[in-house]
């Protein structure tokens, strides 16, 4: 009886199972506190969203408002 389908697809299942599980056990792991730890590109996609979320903040009535009164 000839298994070397079966085989390929086991094998193509147990190589998906294994990603999926590291791709699982590597979003639990912490951030670093060490900016020094931080590869470059992580640090300019860290800007990128600090960015934004200052963007978002300023582009708020509740901010705006608040800037409003701060003056009178």
């Amino acid at each position: 009886m000839n298994t070397d389908n079966f085989d390929k697809i086991l094998q193509a299942k147990i190589k998906e199972v294994n990603t999926l599980f590291n791709i699982k056990t590597n979003k639990n792991k912490k951030m670093t506190s060490d900016p020094s730890q931080i590869d470059f590109n992580s640090k300019q996609l860290y800007n990128k969203i600090n960015a934004e979320f200052d963007k978002k903040l300023k582009n708020s009535k509740a901010y705006k408002k608040k800037c409003e009164n701060d003056l009178l």
